[in-house]
């Protein structure tokens, strides 16, 4: 038997041009295994996401083979985490043929990671995403206000957390004002009611302090906090922001993001505002301080004062001795230059009368002028006779 095709079978064959084969091998495989959802499991290789179709292009392949698969836009929107080179997965979905490269792939609907769940897998690259853009940084993270005025509080108007947070309110300082921004805080439009309640409340005028709360539940009850658009709305908080979501032991992304974490709502407000007994207690402890610290002051300038008084009188006398001592060697100089002592020597001082100007020369004399003469003790008034050079 011969094992070769002859021309003449050749002839008597159905001759297929390349995508007439590939069409009836995608019509084989569709009608065997194509419109069945089968399970594939492998390593992700040669994942490419960069498409501006939003399509995922990606190998599946173990020890043996490789396969090609495809994730649309439609599909992988509803998938929660992002696949990466190397990852085991899960793949469902249906078997089918490029007919433009003549290559059989699997279209993918869904996956999921071998070994850890989708959703805490998601968790955790949106972890890794926000840490590398500084989001979780202690740095950007902002003190609370010592005593706000005004508090916004983002939470569901029925829930036990509101409760929780205005009877401590209430308690520790009564005449607060607190603004409620009303939001669902479980569910499938939680994350952008939250958004949105945290948005109203960055446009009210003199919020020092926003609390952001729930009361406690399930992993899937507080899913909602770990929302990556709700991350980024609390971070860009104008004002410090207090996360208090859950009990203690739960952690969400808003946690990480907020500028403070809160065990509990209740907990939240006592962060958010002390107590108005201690807030007292602080100013009568500052007054008797700066009591203290003025008396000391005032004890402190009046030892100064005395001192200065005391250094002035000094200098004062210092400066009156000078004076006098000064004075008194002028005093002595002029007493010499007093005609009281040249009259004291024998001399006298003759004045014409009656005008009593003093007489310096004689030819200001007339005979029978009359003249009042005065000595060191007493006068004489006497009537010229004659007068002479």
């Amino acid at each position: 038997m011969e094992d070769h095709i002859s021309f003449r079978d050749l002839l008597r064959a159905r001759i297929y041009t390349v995508s007439e084969l590939t069409s009836r091998i995608k019509e084989v495989i569709e009608e065997e295994i194509g419109f069945e959802y089968v399970w594939v499991s492998g390593e992700v290789s040669n994942f490419r996401n960069n498409y501006a179709s939003g399509h995922w292009y990606f190998t599946l392949k173990d020890e043996g083979s490789q396969i090609s698969a495809v994730c649309f836009k439609w599909s992988n929107q509803r998938i929660k985490f992002l696949p990466e080179n190397g990852m085991d997965v899960i793949c469902a979905g249906q078997i089918g043929v490029y007919e433009k490269q003549g290559a059989y792939q699997i279209n993918v609907r869904d996956i999921e990671p071998r070994g850890v769940g989708a959703q805490a897998l998601a968790l955790e690259q949106l972890k890794e995403k926000l840490l590398a853009e500084g989001l979780f940084d202690e740095a950007r993270k902002r003190l609370l206000p010592y005593l706000p005025l005004r508090i916004g509080i983002v939470t569901s108007p029925t829930g036990a957390a509101i409760k929780d947070i205005l009877k401590v309110l209430d308690r520790r300082f009564p005449n607060l004002e607190v603004v409620i921004s009303p939001a669902r805080v479980q569910g499938d439009v939680a994350a952008g009611e939250i958004i949105a309640a945290l948005r109203r409340l960055y446009g009210v005028p003199g919020i020092e302090v926003i609390i952001l709360a729930r009361g406690g539940g399930s992993k899937e009850d507080l899913w909602v906090f770990n929302d990556e658009a709700l991350a980024r709305a609390i971070a860009n908080s104008p004002v410090p922001l207090i996360s208090a979501i859950g009990h203690e032991i739960d952690v969400t992304i808003a946690d990480l993001v907020a500028d403070v974490r809160a065990a509990t709502p209740s907990n939240a407000a006592e962060l958010a505002v002390r107590e108005k007994v201690e807030i007292q207690k602080e100013i009568d402890e500052l007054k008797a301080r700066l009591a203290l610290a003025l008396q000391g002051r005032v004890e402190l300038h009046a030892r100064e004062v005395d001192q200065l008084q005391s250094d002035m009188t000094g200098l004062l006398r210092l400066g009156l001795e000078a004076v006098t001592a000064e004075h008194g060697a002028l005093a002595g100089k002029l007493d010499a230059l007093s005609p009281l002592k040249v009259l004291d020597r024998g001399y006298s001082v003759t004045y014409k009368l009656p005008e009593k100007s003093v007489v310096k020369d004689s030819a200001r004399l007339e005979k029978g002028d009359k003249v009042l003469i005065g000595f060191n003790r007493g006068t004489a008034r006497c009537r010229v006779e004659e007068t002479g050079d």
